[in-house]
């Protein structure tokens, strides 16, 4: 089975692959792994990728076309299952996933804005074990203290507030196409996801049979 996630930062979509990788063998495949390896390993594409990278520039859709093309041909020859995440996020990169593999479904992670805001800016980080909370969902015992070693806990630059609200809206500029694009294409199938990920991660299940 192929499948994409579609959603807003702080939607799930990670948790989700998370799940699916472990509960039913999927291979998760993220641009940004993607990327990574190819610069890790030094595969084709990695020294014109790493200009772009390293200049903290947009990867254009060509590049990012060609290597996402050589990742993916061989786990479709390996017919293996595949979750994919971040990809595509344009009509055009869309368009060239069409001539790769053909996907099952198309799940759009729908979450109330509040809540997604809330699930962003609420994030805190431990400084010494790296443990994650969310002051509004998750918190510690004590304001701002780890529970499991006093290790004061931290907020990311880019979970602050006004960071958060222009991911969203650049979000909801690119994906409202693809949701539309998917939607003409009877793939799209619409998961409330403002619930815990338990309840998605069921709801989920019932289109995976």
């Amino acid at each position: 089975m192929k499948i994409l996630l579609l959603g807003a930062p702080g939607s799930g979509k990670g948790t989700l692959s998370e799940y699916l990788v472990k509960e039913h063998k999927f291979v998760h495949v993220s641009t940004g792994d993607i990327f990574r390896k190819t610069i890790e390993l030094n595969l084709e594409f990695a020294d014109e990728l790493k200009s772009y990278m390293l200049k903290g520039d947009l990867v254009p859709d060509e590049l990012t076309n060609k290597i996402v093309k050589n990742y993916l041909q061989d786990l479709v020859k390996q017919n293996h299952s595949i979750v994919l995440d971040g990809y595509p996020r344009t009509i055009e990169q869309a368009e060239f996933l069409n001539n790769i593999l053909e996907l099952d479904k198309v799940f759009y992670l729908d979450v109330n804005h509040d809540v997604l805001e809330k699930r962003l800016t609420g994030r805190r980080t431990c400084s010494v074990c790296k443990k994650i909370y969310n002051i509004y969902f998750s918190p510690p015992k004590v304001d701002g203290i780890c529970d499991l070693d006093n290790g004061l806990l931290t907020q990311r630059k880019d979970d602050e507030i006004n960071t958060i609200q222009n991911r969203l809206s650049v979000y909801k500029k690119t994906t409202a196409l693809l949701i539309e694009y998917y939607k003409a294409k009877n793939k799209l199938i619409t998961i409330e996801a403002s619930d815990s990920s338990s309840k998605v991660n069921q709801e989920i299940e019932s289109y995976l049979k």
